[in-house]
């Protein structure tokens, strides 16, 4: 039997372990770029998914049920910046991208029509993808974790 776990975030507002992609700026230059600084969204961290997924598998009473997973509270890049300087004790520096320019730079590794429907996706968001799921319900043991638990078990990147 085939378990279904739905997490918004592939659609919707991320996976807090996308913060990954300014590790190396933060390293190199203590800055993180990104469009849409102030548009916030509720990242979910990856150990949720892994331990949703593996207790819905565990347990049959899940069988044919859909669970919306995400973060406890939309974050913005500029929020996670603040967030990545107070993990690492020094001040990390937001540079907000235009739409332009994040478009050139995401065409680089990514299709047009992925980049057209990601920046739509992160600058006009809708009521639904700006809203954190509720917890109730969830095969998660203990509420959804926030950005900043994602980020104290992963700073060793940005350092």
């Amino acid at each position: 039997m085939v378990q279904r776990l739905n997490t918004r975030s592939t659609t919707g507002a991320g996976f807090a372990s996308n913060a990954l992609q300014w590790a190396e700026s933060v390293r190199t230059r203590r800055t993180v770029v990104a469009p849409f600084g102030d548009v916030a969204l509720p990242v979910v961290d990856p150990a949720d998914i892994a331990e949703a997924a593996a207790t819905a598998l565990r347990d049959a009473g899940h069988t044919g049920r859909t669970y919306e997973l995400t973060g406890p509270a939309p974050v913005s890049p500029r929020q996670q910046t603040e967030a990545i300087a107070k993990a690492l004790g020094e001040p990390v520096r937001f540079v907000e991208q235009s739409p332009q320019e994040a478009r050139a730079a995401m065409l680089g590794f990514m299709p047009a029509r992925v980049v057209e429907t990601t920046l739509a996706l992160l600058g006009t968001p809708t009521p639904a993808e700006r809203r954190a799921a509720p917890a109730t319900g969830s095969p998660l043991l203990h509420p959804p974790r926030p950005f900043t638990a994602w980020l104290s078990r992963n700073t060793a990147p940005f350092t």
